[in-house]
C-alpha cells in the first residue's frame, strides 16, 4: 500500500470506489498505462473486498514496489516459477500484510511480462477457481506485453484504469468507472474564495458528523450483538436441552480448528504445467489457441477411434469452460447449472492426476459460443469463463425423439453417467457424455464407459444445444 499522503494514494482511494462494480464478478485485469496505478487500484479494491470474500492479486507488473513491500516472508518464488518451473501457486500465494483474506502472488524470480505467463492457458482455470468458491482473482497487468489479449480472454474482465486511455482487446467485457457528474456553472467559483473557503469547511463539518454517526451505530450494534451472544451462552445448555436429537448431536459435535495454511482457492487445479497432446494432428480446424494437458500420462488403455471422421468440419467443437476439480463430487454442478445446454462432466488426466472439467454449450461457431458465454455472465451463472475447442464426445444413443430424451438422461445418471443430448438437423436428438480436446484425453472416460458397461463410441460430436 502507499504511503498516505503520496502521489498515488489517491488511486488506492479510486480503487475502494470502484469496489462495488466488482461485487459479481470472480476474475479481472486491472491495466493502466501507468502501472503504478493499476496496482495501487488493485490493491484498494482488494481491501475493500477482504470483509466479504478472499482477494488474490497478481503481480504481471514485474516485482511491483506497491506490492513487494506488503509481502509477509522471505520467499523470492513467485508466478514466473509457478508458470515456469511448476512450483505451486498455493505456495507463492502469500497473505498481505495488515489485512485479512488478501493473498498477493509475487511476480516471481523470472520476468512475467511476456507471451508465456500472459498467454498461459492456466489462467483459464484459475479464473474458473476462483469463480467456483465465490473468490476473486485480480491480475495486475501491462496492456503493451504480447500475450495481454489473451490473458484477458482467460480472465473474462478487463477494468482499465488511469488518466490516459490504452487500446482494449475487442470482445473483452469491460468495467468501467462511471463518469463524475458535471460541475455545475454556477458552483464553478474561484477556491481562494470566501464563499468556496466557506463552502469547504461546512462540507468537512457534514462528513465529521456523518462520521461520528456512523461510529456511534456500529457501536450500538456491537454492543446489542454482545448482550445477545451473552443470553444465548447463559440459556444454551436449555436451548440444546430442547433440540431434537440429531440437530443437538450435531451442534455439540466439536467443530475443527480452521488450518491458516489452508490453499486460496481450493480446490481448483494449480499446479500443473500445461503439456502438449502429440495427437492433436487430427483437428487442424481446431482452435490453435487451445493446449492440450494429457501427453505427459501414458493411458492403461489406447485411445479410442473415432467412429465419424466425415464430420470434422460440422462438428460442434465450441463449449464454455465452467468449472474443473480434483474430484467427481467436487466438480458435478448443481441442478442451475445442469439446466443449461450440453453440460458436459468429462475427466481429464492432467500429469499424473485425474480432474474432472465441466463444459457448457456446443456450437459449430465461435461466435455462438461466445454468445453463451456472454449470456452466462449476464445472468450471473458464471463470473468469468472463456471458450474451448472441445469437438469429441461419446455418443450413447441417436435418433431419440424429444419426449423421450429426459427418460434416457435420467436413467442414464442412475448409473453414473452424465450425459446431454444435442438436436440434429432432422429433427431428432443425439446423446452424448462427455467432451474433449483429443481422442487420448477421452481415454479416462472410456474406460469408465466400459466399466459400467456402455460400449464408448468416440464421435465428433455434431448439433446443437437447445
Amino acid at each position: 500500500m502507499t504511503a498516505p499522503g503520496s502521489l498515488m494514494a489517491p488511486w488506492e482511494v479510486e480503487g475502494r470506489r470502484l469496489a462495488p462494480l466488482l461485487d459479481g464478478t470472480s476474475a479481472v485485469v486491472v491495466a493502466a498505462n501507468d502501472p503504478s496505478i493499476a496496482v495501487s487500484v488493485a490493491i484498494g479494491v482488494a481491501r475493500a473486498h477482504a470483509p466479504h470474500r478472499r482477494v488474490a492479486i497478481a503481480d504481471l507488473i514485474g516485482e511491483s514496489p506497491a506490492i513487494e513491500s506488503q509481502l509477509t516472508g522471505d520467499d523470492p518464488h513467485g508466478i514466473a516459477d509457478s508458470f515456469l518451473y511448476g512450483v505451486s501457486l498455493n505456495k507463492i500465494a502469500r497473505p498481505m500484510q495488515g489485512t485479512d483474506h488478501v493473498f498477493l502472488m509475487p511476480s516471481g524470480t523470472e520476468p512475467v511480462a511476456h507471451q508465456g505467463v500472459y498467454g498461459n492457458d492456466r489462467w483459464r482455470r484459475l479464473a474458473a477457481g476462483f469463480h467456483q468458491v465465490g473468490a476473486l482473482l485480480i491480475v495486475v497487468a501491462r496492456p503493451q506485453v504480447p500475450g495481454f489479449a489473451d490473458l484477458c480472454g482467460f480472465i473474462g474482465t478487463l477494468m482499465p484504469v488511469g488518466d490516459t486511455a490504452f487500446p482494449t482487446p475487442p470482445g473483452i467485457p469491460l468495467i468501467a468507472a462511471p463518469a463524475a457528474p458535471p460541475q455545475p456553472a454556477a458552483a464553478r467559483e474561484d477556491p481562494s474564495s470566501p464563499p468556496a473557503r466557506e463552502s469547504r469547511a461546512r462540507a468537512r463539518e457534514a462528513a465529521q458528523k456523518d462520521e461520528e454517526s456512523r461510529t456511534r451505530t456500529r457501536w450500538v450494534l456491537l454492543i446489542l450483538l454482545a448482550a445477545i451472544a451473552v443470553a444465548v451462552g447463559a440459556l444454551w445448555p436449555l436451548i440444546a436441552e430442547r433440540l431434537p436429537a440429531p440437530l443437538s448431536a450435531l451442534l455439540r459435535r466439536e467443530q475443527p480448528v480452521a488450518d491458516s495454511t489452508a490453499v486460496v482457492v481450493p480446490p481448483t487445479k494449480m499446479d500443473t504445467l500445461p503439456q502438449v497432446d502429440s495427437l492433436r494432428s487430427d483437428s487442424a480446424a481446431a482452435d490453435s489457441a487451445q493446449q492440450d494437458s494429457t501427453a505427459s500420462e501414458v493411458p492403461a488403455s489406447p485411445p479410442p477411434a473415432v467412429m465419424n471422421p466425415a464430420d470434422s468440419a460440422s462438428a460442434s467443437r465450441y463449449a464454455v469452460y465452467f468449472a474443473a476439480a480434483n474430484t467427481r463430487a467436487g466438480a458435478m454442478p448443481d441442478p442451475r447449472v445442469r439446466a443449461l445446454e450440453a453440460v458436459a462432466l468429462s475427466p481429464v488426466m492432467e500429469g499424473n492426476e485425474q480432474w474432472y472439467r465441466v463444459t457448457v454449450g456446443a456450437a459449430v461457431s465461435r461466435t455462438d459460443a461466445e454468445a453463451l458465454l456472454s449470456r452466462l455472465r449476464t445472468d450471473k451463472v458464471i463470473g468469468s469463463g472463456s471458450i474451448v475447442s472441445v469437438p469429441f464426445a461419446f455418443r450413447v444413443e441417436s435418433n431419440v425423439t424429444a419426449s423421450l430424451v429426459p427418460n434416457r438422461l435420467a436413467a442414464l445418471a442412475t448409473r453414473g453417467i452424465i450425459a446431454y443430448a444435442l438436436l440434429q438437423s432432422d429433427g431428432s436428438r443425439t446423446i452424448y457424455t462427455g467432451a474433449f480436446e483429443s481422442p487420448l484425453q477421452a481415454t479416462a472416460l472410456a474406460d469408465s464407459l466400459r466399466a459400467a458397461g456402455v460400449a464408448p463410441v468416440l464421435v465428433y460430436r455434431t448439433g446443437r444445444g437447445y
